[in-house]
């Protein structure tokens, strides 16, 4: 799809096809299994134009990541069943290919360096601002800057 000259088609993250273009909803799989913060991030991503799946533990996000179309993950470094660079390995082991956003009450640089060695692309540390959480997940996709958060 063109507009004004300009290519808008977007490259599915998993398996390359251009199926998807800008206007177009991406999907982020939420991983939190807090219900308070669940709610208001997910209202903040919806309002940012994302479809938002929502899985509550690492095991329930690994198999989503890997089982149906995700664009981005957004996975909580604390879940009940595993910590979620666990989750992130297993989802790049398993072979999913699209952005990685870990989210954790965690900081500092070893912090970070575990998230990325485990195959996350960013971390945001809590608390963090709404508006930051849905513009790190559109950088993610390498997407305009989402409005509306």
């Amino acid at each position: 799809r063109r507009h004004n000259g300009v290519d808008l088609t977007i490259l599915c993250t998993c398996c390359g096809s251009e199926l998807y273009c800008w206007g177009v909803p991406r999907t982020v799989l939420l991983v939190e299994d807090e219900p308070d913060l669940i709610q208001v991030m997910e209202l903040a991503l919806r309002r940012g134009g994302f479809d938002v799946v929502v899985a509550v533990s690492g095991a329930q996000a690994v198999q989503a990541a890997l089982s149906r179309h995700i664009d981005v993950v957004m996975v909580d470094r604390g879940l009940p069943d595993m910590d979620g660079t666990v989750a992130t390995a297993q989802m790049r082991a398993g072979g999913f290919r699209g952005g990685i956003l870990v989210t954790s009450g965690q900081s500092g640089p070893e912090h970070a360096d575990a998230c990325r060695t485990a195959g996350a692309d960013d971390v945001l540390d809590k608390p963090f601002a709404l508006s930051e959480l849905v513009e790190r997940v559109a950088l993610l996709l390498g997407a305009p800057e989402a409005v509306g958060a």
